[in-house]
């Protein structure tokens, strides 16, 4: 078999500052950049260019090493370094090194709300709570439930946002999702009780789980979410009395449980005495909508959500929709825990809400997020997001067997791409999912989250060229 000749390459070094291993890197990856340097070309060995240049071999392998981190080259054992295909991915690194120095990380990472439209509406509707006459009294302590004009407008938003009709008295204000989960959690279990949860669930829960000395049980799930039938089991075999799940656009996998599994799941809590709780964050996102699980069941479910992916995560308003003989107790965890609510936010919350701007925030993300969608899919492969909800502001990307998703995640924050793998959604330690969660509105700029997404495809439509680390 033919090897391909060796370039006699030299990288020109003139006027760069830093340290000589970096500035060789730098070099190298301006020529590849410029052409100069094709794809497959074999550069010099080690020892080669050292004598060349009258270096150290040592300041050749880092200057190597620096240039396979960034995604330039890659070394194969017997046959030597060759230049890596840069298609979109690469560009010329900057002096201070690395693909981050380009233009900062792309995280992909963090299922962020798209913010940057809704500035306006923020500052209105803050400028007319500094008028509201009763805001002094708003601002006094309450009641840990929070206070009643806030709750009926939660009500109001239930009832718009995720055709849930109840009472204000049966909502009680928390700080954030994560706060209402808190305290759903707090007043429904003792420190060592067994929890069942999705096998895949959202790592939130985990740390919830530990700070309130929970043992997480999964619970097997199919293309439908969880399976009645594993819930009821685990149940039985673990003690277990509470179920924490997300059955709309659940994050990470992105299924929405049918209506049929929902009632079948309503009628295993009741048989077996299961206090449900219904994460409902990304709810209003779904179209067209499904029941919750508290309008089918409300006498077993604690349905908890908030405003964080639907208006702004820096309002801090959770909530919790409650059986009413449940509601002393959650107000005893809350009057533990925060005495009374953070109202402010909660006021601007009530006051987006009752404005009506609220429903047209909630409007602007829903096309935000098909925008982002209908970008994703056109750039990565569409087959393996067929199962991947385009509702919702995330991806669910499975990924073929010959590229493990913890080798796809290091090489991509590598190159300046953070997504995160299925091990930290992971409930337990069984077999897990070779897949990806990739988020899409985390970023502001389209064009910087079509770069990402270039470099993701890049890096699993062809990873010999990408990294041989994928192989």
């Amino acid at each position: 078999m033919n090897q391909p000749a060796t370039i006699a390459w030299r990288p020109a070094l003139e006027g760069r500052s830093g340290p000589l291993y970096r500035a060789i890197a730098t070099a190298l990856s301006d020529d590849i950049a410029a052409g100069r340097l094709a794809p497959g070309t074999r550069l010099p060995t080690h020892r080669d260019l050292a004598w060349e240049l009258k270096v150290t071999v040592g300041t050749i392998t880092r200057a190597y090493q620096e240039a396979e981190r960034l995604g330039l080259i890659g070394g194969e054992v017997g046959r030597g370094t060759f230049v890596r295909d840069p298609r979109r991915l690469l560009e010329p690194v900057s002096e201070q090194g690395g693909l981050l120095a380009l233009g900062g990380l792309i995280d992909l990472s963090v299922n962020a709300s798209a913010l940057w439209n809704d500035g306006v509406a923020l500052t209105t509707a803050t400028m007319a709570v500094a008028q509201q006459p009763d805001l002094l009294d708003l601002m006094s302590y309450q009641t840990p439930m929070g206070h009643p004009r806030l709750r009926a407008s939660i009500a109001s938003w239930l009832a718009e946002s995720a055709g849930l009709e109840s009472s204000h008295n049966q909502i009680l204000l928390a700080t954030g999702g994560q706060g209402a989960m808190h305290a759903a959690l707090a007043a429904v279990t003792h420190p060592g009780d067994a929890l069942l949860v999705e096998q895949l669930t959202y790592p939130g829960i985990r740390s919830l789980a530990l700070h309130l000395g929970l043992r997480l049980i999964p619970v097997a799930m199919d293309g439908d979410g969880l399976l009645p039938d594993a819930v009821e089991q685990a149940a039985r075999n673990h003690g277990a009395h509470v179920l924490y799940c997300m059955p709309t656009l659940q994050n990470p996998t992105t299924i929405t449980m049918p209506l049929e599994r929902r009632r079948a799941l309503v009628d295993v809590a009741r048989r077996i005495g299961l206090m449900l709780v219904e994460d409902d964050v990304y709810g209003f996102l779904k179209s067209p909508s499904v029941p919750t699980l508290a309008s089918l069941g409300p006498d077993v479910t604690l349905h908890v959500s908030s405003v964080s992916k639907s208006l702004f995560p820096g309002l801090r308003t959770g909530y919790v929709v409650a059986p009413r003989p449940l509601l002393d107790r959650l107000a005893t965890v809350l009057r533990a825990t925060v005495l009374t609510p953070a109202h402010l936010g909660m006021v601007v919350t009530a006051e987006l809400i009752d404005s009506g701007e609220a429903s047209r925030i909630a409007a602007r993300r829903r096309q935000q997020v098909a925008d982002r969608q209908h970008l994703a899919r056109a750039i990565l492969d569409g087959d393996r997001l067929a199962y991947s909800d385009p509702d919702v502001t995330h991806l669910w990307l499975p990924l073929p067997d010959h590229i493990r998703r913890e080798d796809l995640v290091r090489v991509a924050l590598e190159r300046g791409v953070k997504i995160t793998p299925a091990d930290a959604f992971a409930a337990g330690r069984g077999e897990i999912a070779n897949a990806v969660r990739i988020c899409l509105l985390g970023v502001e700029q389209e064009s910087t989250l079509e770069k990402g997404l270039d470099i993701l495809s890049t890096l699993i439509e062809h990873p010999v060229a990408s990294s041989a680390a994928l192989v």
